[in-house]
This record gives C-alpha cells, sequence and structure tokens, in this order.
C-alpha cells in the first residue's frame, strides 16, 4: 500500500461519500416513483406492472437505506471530533428532531390523505382532512400506516433514535483508549479481503438468531431494523476514523463486485425460474446482497468519485430538503398523473421528472428564502450560511 493510498486522514473530506450520499437520495425519486409501477403495497397506484422495475427495485431496496446510515454515521463521528456532547445532541435536535416533527404534522399529510382518497376511505376536502381526522390516531383499513404516520420520515427518526442510544459508544472513541483500540482494528480490518468479510459475521449472526430479515419501519417493533440500521451506521463512524479501510474496499472492489453481481444473479434465479437454487433461503441470499453491493459501491465510488465540483456541492447543500419533500411530490403528482391515460413508460418518466423539478423549484424558490423555513427542513440559517462561505472561502 503506497503512501497516496492512505493520504485521505480522519477529518478530511470524503468526497466519495458525499456523491454516495446525492446519489442514492436522488435515486429514491426513482424508487419511489417505480413503487407505483409493481405489485406492491403503496399509497398509490398507477394500474401498470412492470417486471424490468420490479427486478431492479429487488436489488436496491436491500442496501439503498443501509448506505445513507453508513454516510450518517461518517458524518456523526466527524461532528463528534468538533463539539461537546451538549452541543452535538441540541445540534441533533434542530437537524433531525425539528425537521421530522414539522415533517410528520406537515409535509407527510398528503401522502395519508391522497392514499385514502385514492382508495376511496375519505371524501375529497383535504384542510379537513388535516384539521379533522389526521391527528386523531386512527389507521384506517387499508391504509398503509396510521393518521398520523412518519412515512419515508423513518429514516430521520430512527437516526435521532440511534444517535441519541450510540452517545456512549462516540465518546468512547473519542477517548485515547479508544483511539489506540481503533488503530489495532484498522490494522487488522485493512489487510487482505477482511473488510468485505468480517461485517458478515454479526450479519448472519443475527439472521441465522432471527429466521428472517423482516423490517417494519415501525418504530417500536422493528428489533432485526434496527439492528441492520444502527450496526451499518456503527460502521460509518468507525469506518472513517480508521482511512486504510477506505483505501481497503477500493483494493478488494472487484472481489465485491463478483459477490454482488453473484449474489443478485442468484435471486433473479430465483425469482425468474424453479431451478435447484430455489433451495437457498431467500432471506439469507438478501443479507449477503446488502452488504456485498454496499461494500463494492464504496470501493468503486472511492476509486472514480474522489473529487468534488460545484454540482457536488450544490446538490449536497440541498440534499436534506429535497429528501423531506420527494415522496409527498411524487405521491400527489402520482395521484393526478395515473389519470392521464398515458403508458406505463411515459408515466413514469413524467412522475419523476416532475418530483425533481418540483423540489427543485419548492426549495429555491420558497424554502431557502426564510429563515423559519430552513430551520424546518434542516437548512443553515441564512446568516450562518454566509459565515460559512466566507470562512470557507478564507480558508
Amino acid at each position: 500500500m503506497t503512501k497516496e493510498n492512505i493520504n485521505n486522514r480522519f477529518g478530511a473530506r470524503q468526497h466519495f461519500l458525499d456523491w454516495l450520499r446525492v446519489l442514492a437520495f436522488a435515486y429514491l425519486v426513482l424508487y419511489h416513483t417505480g413503487m407505483m409501477f409493481v405489485e406492491w403495497n403503496f399509497h398509490i397506484e398507477s394500474g401498470h406492472d412492470s417486471s424490468f422495475l420490479r427486478s431492479i427495485m429487488l436489488l436496491s431496496s436491500n442496501w439503498r437505506l443501509d448506505l445513507l446510515f453508513l454516510v450518517s454515521g461518517v458524518a456523526i463521528s466527524v461532528m463528534m471530533t468538533k463539539m461537546t456532547i451538549r452541543e452535538f445532541l441540541w445540534q441533533r435536535v434542530i437537524k433531525l428532531f425539528i425537521p421530522a416533527t414539522f415533517a410528520i404534522a406537515v409535509i407527510v399529510t398528503p401522502q395519508s390523505y391522497y392514499e385514502a382518497l385514492f382508495k376511496g376511505l375519505i371524501e375529497p376536502g383535504y384542510w379537513q382532512f388535516w384539521a379533522n381526522q389526521y391527528f386523531t390516531f386512527t389507521w384506517l383499513e387499508g391504509m398503509i400506516a396510521p393518521f398520523p404516520t412518519y412515512n419515508h420520515m423513518w429514516y430521520v427518526v430512527y437516526l435521532f433514535t440511534y444517535t441519541v442510544i450510540l452517545v456512549p459508544l462516540f465518546m468512547y472513541i473519542n477517548s485515547e483508549n479508544g483511539k489506540r483500540t481503533l488503530g489495532r482494528f484498522e490494522n487488522w480490518l485493512s489487510e487482505g479481503i477482511r473488510v468485505l468479510w468480517v461485517p458478515y459475521i454479526l450479519y448472519l449472526a443475527v439472521f441465522l438468531y432471527t429466521g428472517h430479515n423482516d423490517i417494519t419501519h415501525a418504530i417500536n417493533d422493528d428489533w432485526f431494523g434496527h439492528f441492520i440500521y444502527a450496526y451499518i451506521l456503527i460502521m460509518g463512524v468507525l469506518f472513517v476514523r480508521m482511512p486504510k479501510c477506505w483505501q481497503a474496499f477500493e483494493d478488494i472492489r472487484y472481489w465485491s463486485l463478483t459477490l454482488a453481481l453473484t449474489s443478485y444473479g442468484v435471486i433473479m434465479i430465483k425469482y425468474n425460474w424453479n431451478t435447484p437454487l430455489d433451495v437457498i433461503p431467500w432471506d439469507f441470499v438478501e443479507m449477503i446482497i446488502k452488504w456485498s453491493w454496499v461494500a463494492m459501491l464504496i470501493g468503486f465510488a472511492r476509486r472514480y468519485l474522489s473529487f468534488a465540483n460545484s454540482a457536488l456541492k450544490y446538490c449536497n447543500s440541498i440534499v436534506y430538503p429535497f429528501f423531506i419533500l420527494h415522496q409527498t411530490v411524487t405521491i400527489v403528482i402520482g395521484y393526478y398523473i395515473i389519470d392521464w391515460g398515458l403508458n406505463g413508460p411515459m408515466e413514469f418518466v413524467v412522475i419523476a421528472a416532475g418530483t425533481y423539478v418540483i423540489c427543485l423549484l419548492l426549495i429555491e424558490i420558497v424554502i431557502k428564502r426564510l429563515n423559519i423555513l430552513r430551520l424546518l427542513f434542516g437548512l443553515k440559517l441564512k446568516k450562518k450560511e454566509r459565515e460559512f462561505a466566507l470562512n470557507s472561502s478564507s480558508s
């Protein structure tokens, strides 16, 4: 391993992770649009069923949020070196708890309204629904979730919960003893292909213990999901303090690619044909897919996306409000467009493209202009943003 290969020390900006974060959030629009075009339970349905989309979504459903939790772990780890515990927890309240609470009360509401309207469970009238029904803590038969709900904001709710619970771990790895332990672990984990197979020890142990990999997104009854997401969040927290591991991901990227494609191939064969591979448990293969694809994406991203430009800087600055808005915009657009009589591919393109455009317009024209909205959507306030820009330009 050359000196150049380990130049990215802890604290240096890992631009390839920024790219992965931006691309993963952007992909969510395509995924949630696709949910209208496959025979899976979703808020509204287009009436079309695409086996092609379903094949892609069977793959990405296993790792898309895992990747985001890993990147979030990296950000948390860096923050913990720059803040006291009190400052860190307050920052989490401002950045996560307040936007999540606002989103549940306001942004997510149209998802429930249009779902109930689509399924014929309520009469038209959005404001009446919001004022008289949404906060009643009821669950109408046929609805995906009760009123009120967090829907796609479960990711933020989970992230806030984990960061509070894991504070003792963050404190330990900031200690001298924790740093020495991580240094020894880094040297061991970065050898050979250990960074690919070692994480499977806990992945498969928990899978074998539970006998399933069911994730419910119900915070009080999602024990397998909590393990998976907290586990990969912790990996992000630790990896950023073990920079040799990033290089290890790059070095073994073709090993990861081979395992990733092989496991996906098995899933596709099981899904499409009756073969001897059917004896392999579906859930087991999904567990293999989960980490192999994350490891592969990290390795190739570090190899080819370790750079920054103005596009990355801009996308990084709006990715959080974009996430908060996107599913609501997708569902509202979809509700009206599925009645236009378009063919399936055209409907998909119009809904997805419309989501990107409307989200960007709302961010630029509305959210960015008012500090109260910036706060509610997790953006820096105008004054702080200017100070940050000045400090960045002078450094």
